[in-house]
This record gives structure tokens, sequence and C-alpha cells, in this order.
């Protein structure tokens, strides 16, 4: 279908205006087009969008992916946000590859120490097992909290080594 060129120039800024806000995938930039404008000029759009480099996934799913690891959130979680916001499988494999397995394991350290410490008793099953569904909910798999929690007891088992060494 042809569409005038006024048509077009309206969903061009509408999605300049829309990209000026924040980055966007191509498929959210095509979703909130499609509320106001045919599905074949919305898709020619985004193309446009795309050629003029208005519209870099890879870049916004790197982005987005450090933003979801520094907010506290594991690799499953992460996977599953990416895909819902429309990036492709490679690119999330791309992101997923910056990071190894050890920057996984630090966040959980990091995220125990912060927010958890106080909650968890190694001594009681039940306090471990909380600590770990609470971890898993974030997205972190368990294989991975588990050697974070071990780290984490050896620094607690460490510290109140030194504690009863100085009494």
């Amino acid at each position: 279908m042809s569409y005038t060129e006024e048509e077009r120039i309206k969903a061009k800024r509408r999605a300049l205006y829309i990209l000026a806000q924040r980055d966007h995938s191509a498929k959210e930039l095509y979703d909130k087009l499609i509320k106001n404008y045919p599905p074949e000029l919305c898709e020619l759009t985004v193309e446009i969008m795309k050629d003029f480099g208005y519209l870099d996934e890879e870049k916004y799913s790197k982005k987005l992916y450090r933003y979801y690891m520094n907010k506290g959130w594991g690799k499953s979680r992460i996977r599953f946000e990416l895909k819902r916001r429309g990036l492709s499988e490679g690119l999330i494999a791309l992101c997923e590859e910056e990071y190894d397995n050890e920057d996984y394991i630090e966040e959980i350290i990091s995220l125990i120490n912060k927010k958890y410490i106080n909650k968890l008793d190694f001594s009681d099953y039940g306090s471990v097992q909380r600590v770990t569904a609470a971890l898993a909910r974030r997205g972190f798999s368990y294989d991975d909290i588990k050697t974070a929690m071990r780290r984490v007891r050896e620094e607690c088992d460490d510290e109140n080594d030194d504690y009863e060494f100085y009494e």
C-alpha cells in the first residue's frame, strides 16, 4: 500500500520523538507506532530508523543487560526481560558472553552482604533456603547461588575464627 508523503513524515516524526525519550528495540518502537499508524507504515518507519542509525539494538541490549545486572538480576531473569522487549537470541547471547560466570557470583555475594546477611543463619536450614529462594527469584542459577553462599559462609567462618582468637 502506498502512503502519502505527509503520513510518512508524521510517522517518522513520531518515531524520532519516541526515540528521543530513550532507546528502544525495533519491537518496542513498532508497538508504540502501531497505536496510530497502519502496520506497513510502522514497519517501514522502523526500517528507516535502523537505516539512519537511530535504532541500534546491539547497543540497546548491552546497555539494558548491564542495567539489569546492576539492579541485582540474574541471568535467566535478564534473558526473559530482553526477550520480552523483542531482542533476538543472538543479541542476548552476545550480552551473556561479555559477562562470565564470576561476575554473577560476585554480584550474588554483594547482594547477600547488602540485603540478606542479617536474615542468613547458616546453622538454620530454613534461613538458607529462604535466601536461596529469594536469589533464585531474582534469576540467578542454583549453582551460582551455591558457590556464592559457600564463599559467604567461609567469610563468616573466618570472621568468627578471628573474633574467637582475640577473646
